[in-house]
Parts: C-alpha cells; sequence; structure tokens
C-alpha cells in the first residue's frame, strides 16, 4: 500500500503537459484548502468497504467537481472501479469487470 502511495504521488509530481499542471494545480489547491480529501482516506474506505488490493488510484476533475478513481481486485478475484467524491468521500459508482454497473 506504501509503494502505491508513494507511486501515486510520484506520478502526480512528473513532468507534465501545460494543461495538466494546471489540473495538478487545481488538485494541490483543493487538498491544501480542505475542499477535498486527502487519498488515504478514500483508500481507507474503498479497502473498508470492498477489501482486496488497491491497483491504481486516479483523481479526476470532472464537470461536478474532483472525483477519485480507485481501482482494486477483490479477495474473489474480482477487478473492481470504485468512483468516489472527492469532497465528501461518498462512493458514487462501482464498475466491475464482469459484473456491469451499481
Amino acid at each position: 500500500m506504501r509503494i502505491l502511495l508513494a507511486l501515486f504521488f510520484a506520478l502526480m509530481s512528473a513532468p507534465l503537459p501545460a494543461l495538466a499542471d494546471e489540473d495538478h494545480d487545481r488538485a494541490l489547491e483543493a487538498l491544501r484548502d480542505g475542499r477535498i480529501l486527502p487519498v488515504e482516506a478514500i483508500i481507507a474506505a474503498a479497502q473498508k468497504d470492498f477489501g482486496g488490493d488497491i491497483l491504481d488510484v486516479e483523481l479526476e476533475d470532472e464537470d461536478e467537481g474532483f472525483v477519485y478513481e480507485i481501482k482494486l481486485i477483490a479477495a474473489d478475484g474480482r477487478i473492481m472501479k470504485l468512483d468516489y467524491d472527492a469532497a465528501s468521500g461518498q462512493l458514487l459508482r462501482v464498475r466491475q469487470r464482469h459484473g456491469g454497473y451499481h
């Protein structure tokens, strides 16, 4: 888990094209201002709700606000994609590779 977090933060700070830099800056500002939750809180919620191992974490700046996208492999082997509202931590959507949408 620490390796995934380190990778996530390393990728967030990697040099990116100008547009991506703007997204990165907006995300950091939102985190500093307390408008979004830290990624650790979202990862903890995902593991509490679904168990398994985290495969990937992304923070998306969407029209309705920031959304954390968590990809995990559940204990039963299902690959799941979870969308959490970055401000509230509310689970917005669950997608499974072979299970469709919930």
